[in-house]
């Protein structure tokens, strides 16, 4: 038995049993409120989105011609069969919703694509974004990546956030069985934090039904203002010990029905700074499951 739940789990649940499916990584040409001035300039302390989508297209290449290089490259690479469309960059509902419907309606034309994945920020999640996910939601697989990272606001405001705990909730209870999936995002490492606000953030999520998460380390990508913290000495990442620790801390109060999408991540090798061990995601992987099995515990067992 596994000590984690895998998301190929959950993608098995929504009936793609036996099909080997992989994300494709689009560019939408969306940008940010904290990065076009609407919130704030410069956007969040660690951010370079090429290090967290760097296969994505450029924003010049239509959508769909996008699909056909990433399914091209992924179908040589890993014998995939179908394919979720994966809105990554930027935040992927901050736009009219003519301009949503339209990209996201041009992504489920192509004859590959089984489902559609956005990433986002809480605070480019309203009404009519919703009711406009659950009419396609009932078209078609799709899921909602809420940004979290923390769910104490003085870490949103150190990293240089700009929203809150309470943006978070409120999208949560908008988008709470609209028949669409929800995934939350966070970060461990994060400056300031211990495994005791890993353990608070895991937990306050209990308050809502969610698919899926994802969890990585922060990593120190070049040319960030991080990257200027760490070079002065004010930022030091997790070692890897630390890190599993905290992650299985966060794991252990998941529930069990929640797929994990990602346990780690790093960055393109040009860019990245420090930790250099989240490179090793079998090592990462091997270090959880060890963990859980000294614990005698696995995901879900404090919730």
């Amino acid at each position: 038995m596994n000590v984690y739940t895998p998301y190929a789990q959950i993608l098995r649940d929504r009936g793609f049993a036996g099909i080997r499916v992989r994300k494709v990584a689009l560019n939408g040409g969306f940008t940010c409120p904290n990065l076009d001035g609407s919130k704030g300039r410069g956007g969040c302390t660690y951010c370079d989105n090429r290090s967290f989508s760097p296969v994505a297209g450029s924003r010049s290449v239509p959508i769909l011609n996008q699909l056909d290089q990433g399914i091209s490259y992924f179908k040589v690479k890993c014998r995939t069969e179908r394919f979720i469309a994966y809105f990554q960059t930027f935040s992927g509902t901050y736009a009219s919703i003519p301009r949503l419907r339209d990209l996201y309606l041009q992504a489920m034309s192509h004859p590959e694509v089984v489902g559609i994945s956005i990433s986002t920020r809480p605070d480019c999640i309203n009404a009519e974004v919703v009711d406009l996910l659950e009419e396609l939601g009932k078209k078609f697989f799709l899921t909602l990546e809420l940004g979290l990272q923390s769910s104490f606001d003085e870490t949103l405001h150190r990293v240089n956030r700009l929203h809150t705990f309470d943006d978070f909730a409120r999208a949560m209870d908008l988008c709470s069985g609209r028949g669409f999936d929800l995934c939350v995002h966070v970060i461990l490492g994060l400056p300031g934090e211990s495994s005791g606000h890993y353990r608070h953030t895991a937990s306050s999520l209990n308050q809502w039904s969610y698919h899926s998460v994802k969890i990585h380390p922060l990593h120190v990508v070049k040319g960030t203002v991080l990257a200027s913290q760490h070079a002065r000495g004010e930022y030091n990442p997790l070692e890897c010990g630390e890190y599993i620790e905290g992650l299985v801390d966060f794991l252990e109060r998941v529930p069990a029905s929640v797929g994990v999408q990602r346990f780690t991540a790093d960055a393109p090798p040009e860019m990245l700074v420090a930790p250099q061990w989240c490179r090793d995601k079998a090592g990462v992987l091997n270090a959880m499951k060890k963990e859980f099995q000294r614990r005698g515990s696995r995901q879900g067992f404090l919730v």
